[in-house]
């Protein structure tokens, strides 16, 4: 199974502290947040990853070839990278052989193999994508941010609404997914909608009872989003890193 990693955005939240570099290469306590992405790659043994770049593909291209890892690692490039994170997963389609489920990544969003193993395990059965949920709400680093999904009553495995805006929900969209091949097509028809994020394809699944959830229990993540929730994430995500070099970006951020 390929992991899709969306690394194409150009962080804008967070510039003051990226100086121009792709968020996923900052430091988090001496490491880059794609080394974590990568990190539970191996320990999941997933060993084929999608990098979809755009904004400064370069540095990210540059400093992925520079690791030597077990992992086969394919870029492809969204000329669309301002656009929403659908098209981005929409770009890397030709990198998923047909009929074979996937996962998706936010790049900017950290977090342990603990809560990938439990995404890759759930069952697209009755479903053609699952995201991980956080029901730990009162835990959210910046909640009024977050993606808040309600579920079904009778089935927490079932996502019955999603959006920033709701104001009575049961979880947090965590940005980590496993999908069927058929998300592709859903995508596909959201961008003729002109609707282009992931939210949006997730919100065609829900009338149809297609979107699942996957209770993460209380596995650490956080959407580094903006400064706060970097300076959050040093203080809180000690033990996540591996001891790689990761000195090949010019500009640094600290």
């Amino acid at each position: 199974m390929k992991l899709i990693i969306i690394a194409a955005g150009r962080g804008s939240r967070i510039k003051s502290l990226s100086k121009g570099i792709p968020k996923t290469l900052l430091k988090i306590n001496s490491q880059r947040i794609i080394d974590c992405l990568l990190n539970n790659c191996i320990k999941t043994n997933i060993r084929e990853c999608v990098v979809v770049t755009g904004y400064r593909n370069d540095l990210i291209e540059n400093y992925l070839s520079g690791l030597s890892l077990d992992i086969n690692i394919e870029f492809v490039y969204n000329p669309d990278w301002d656009k929403p994170n659908g098209i981005s997963v929409l770009a890397a389609k030709t990198a998923i052989p047909p009929n074979t489920d996937f996962l998706i990544s936010m790049s900017d969003h950290l977090y342990g193999a603990d809560l990938l193993q439990n995404v890759i395990d759930s069952s697209l059965e009755q479903t053609t994508a699952n995201v991980g949920l956080d029901f730990n709400t009162e835990n959210i680093f910046d909640i009024d941010d977050g993606m808040k999904v309600k579920v079904d009553s009778h089935d927490r495995k079932i996502i019955t609404a999603m959006s920033k805006k709701l104001t009575v929900y049961d979880a947090i969209d965590c940005g980590v997914f496993k999908c069927r091949y058929d998300f592709f097509g859903v995508l596909e028809q959201a961008k003729r909608r002109n609707a282009f994020s992931l939210s949006d394809a997730c919100n065609l699944l829900l009338a149809k009872r297609k979107l699942g959830g996957v209770d993460i229990g209380n596995s650490f993540w956080l959407d580094i989003d903006t400064e706060d929730a970097f300076q959050y994430c040093i203080k809180h995500s000690t033990g996540f890193f591996t001891p790689w070099s990761s000195d090949k970006i010019e500009t640094d951020n600290q």
